[in-house]
C-alpha cells in the first residue's frame, strides 16, 4: 500500500510538471500494466470490451504490395519497384503501404547457378532481412510489414481490396518487376531519412570541416564482373582533386567482396558503415555535396534525391550482350537516367577510367547553367 500512495503522488507531480509525459506513460501503464490495481481495472476493461479481429473496413485506406521472393530480385532494385507502389498509392489516395515479403525456400534453384556460385545459397535470404526490410523505412507510406511463407502469404492477400500487382493469387502469383520507362513514372520527392540517422552522419561529417562531401560508390561483385567499379581509376582520381577542397569517402560493396576491396583503398576515408546500415548509407548520400560510382542498385538511392549530385558511369556497352538485352527489354536507355530519377542525377555513357572521372568531376565546379550538362566525354 505505501508503494502505490508513492506512485500516486509521483503521478499527482508529473499531472502538474509535465502533463504529456504523464499522458503517455499512463497510457504505456494501462497496455502494459506494473501495478495490482492497473491490473484489474485492465482486466475489467477486457472483459466489456475484448479484442475483436480488424474489421475489413480498416484496409480500405491501405494497398497491399506483394513482392514474392520467387518471381523478384531481392536486390536494390526493390527501391524502384517500391517506388512504382508509392505512385499507385498516392494516385488511389490511400494512406498506406503495407509489404507482404513471400518467403520461399531453396531459391537458389530459381536463380541462376552463376549467381548463386556468385553470392552464396543463403545471401537472398539474409538480403531479405538486411536489405529489403531496411529499404522499405526508406518511405514513410509504409505501415505493416509481413514476411511470411507462401500459403499465409495468400490468405493475408485475400483480405485487402487493393492487391499489387493486381491479381496475384494463389492461382497466378505476379512479378512486382515495372519497366524503366514506364509510362507516367515521374520524379517526386518521397525518400524519408529519420532524424537520428541524419545526426549521426552529421557527427561524423560535422558541416565545420568546411569541405564538399564527394562519396564514391564502388561495385565490386563477382556476379556480372563487366558492371564492377575500375578500382585504381577511383583511386587515382580521389588523389588528384584537391583535398582542401573535398572531402573524399569510399563506400565499398556491402558483400564480401567488397570486404576485400578495403586494403586497396585504404589510403582514404572508408565510411563501411554505409555498406550494412540502409538508412546511414541514405543519411550520408543525402548529407554529401555529389555522390559518383558506376551504375549500381545502392546509387539508386541518391538518384531520388533532388538535393544533391549524383553522377553515374554507365558500362553498359561493356555488359555482356545477353544481359544488355535483357535491360533493354526493361526499359534501359544508354547513357540516360530513368525518368522518375531527379533532375540532379545524370548518367554518362562509357568506362570508368581515371580520365573520364575527372573530366566529369571538373565540369562540375565550374560555373555552369544550372542542371546542363554534357552525355558523354571522351
Amino acid at each position: 500500500m505505501l508503494k502505490l500512495i508513492k506512485t500516486l503522488i509521483k503521478a499527482v507531480e508529473l499531472i502538474f510538471s509535465n502533463p504529456k509525459r504523464f499522458i503517455s506513460k499512463a497510457q504505456h501503464e494501462f497496455v502494459a500494466p506494473n501495478y495490482w490495481l492497473t491490473s484489474v481495472i485492465r482486466r475489467l476493461y477486457c472483459k466489456l470490451l475484448p479484442n475483436r479481429p480488424e474489421p475489413s473496413k480498416a484496409k480500405d485506406d491501405r494497398i497491399l504490395f506483394v513482392y514474392d521472393t520467387l518471381l523478384n530480385p531481392v536486390t536494390f532494385d526493390f527501391v524502384h519497384y517500391l517506388y512504382y507502389a508509392e505512385l499507385l498509392r498516392r494516385r488511389s489516395g490511400k494512406a498506406h503501404i503495407d509489404i507482404l515479403l513471400v518467403s520461399r525456400s531453396n531459391l537458389e534453384t530459381s536463380r541462376e547457378e552463376t549467381y548463386i556460385a556468385a553470392v552464396g545459397d543463403d545471401n537472398i535470404i539474409w538480403r531479405l532481412s538486411n536489405l529489403i526490410v531496411p529499404l522499405t523505412r526508406l518511405f514513410s507510406s509504409v505501415g505493416r510489414i509481413f514476411i511470411v511463407d507462401k500459403d499465409e502469404a495468400f490468405e493475408i492477400v485475400k483480405s485487402y481490396r487493393d492487391v499489387y500487382p493486381k491479381g496475384y493469387s494463389y492461382s497466378t502469383p505476379k512479378t512486382a518487376i515495372v519497366s524503366l520507362d514506364t509510362p507516367g513514372l515521374f520524379y517526386f520527392p518521397v525518400l524519408t531519412i529519420s532524424d537520428n540517422a541524419r545526426k549521426i552522419v552529421e557527427a561524423y561529417f560535422p558541416k565545420s570541416d568546411g569541405r564538399k562531401i564527394v562519396t564514391i560508390t564502388l561495385r565490386t561483385y563477382n556476379y556480372i564482373t563487366a558492371r564492377n567499379s575500375d578500382i585504381a581509376s577511383w583511386v587515382k582520381f580521389a588523389g588528384e582533386i584537391d583535398p582542401l577542397k573535398y572531402r573524399v569517402v569510399f563506400i565499398p560493396d556491402a558483400s564480401r567482396d567488397g570486404v576485400e576491396t578495403f586494403r586497396q583503398i585504404n589510403e582514404f576515408e572508408i565510411f563501411d558503415s554505409a555498406c550494412w546500415n540502409i538508412e546511414l548509407r541514405a543519411a550520408l548520400y543525402q548529407h554529401a555535396w555529389m555522390n559518383m560510382g558506376v551504375a549500381c542498385g545502392p546509387l539508386e538511392i541518391s538518384g531520388l534525391m533532388d538535393k544533391v549530385w549524383t553522377v553515374v558511369i554507365d558500362r553498359s556497352s561493356d555488359y555482356p550482350k545477353d544481359y544488355l538485352q535483357n535491360l533493354y527489354c526493361n526499359g534501359l536507355v544508354q547513357g540516360q537516367a530513368p525518368n522518375f530519377f531527379s533532375k540532379t542525377c545524370r548518367f554518362y555513357l562509357g568506362k570508368d577510367d581515371s580520365e573520364t572521372i575527372l573530366n566529369i568531376f571538373n565540369f562540375y565546379t565550374v560555373k555552369n547553367t544550372e542542371f546542363e550538362f554534357p552525355q558523354t566525354f571522351k
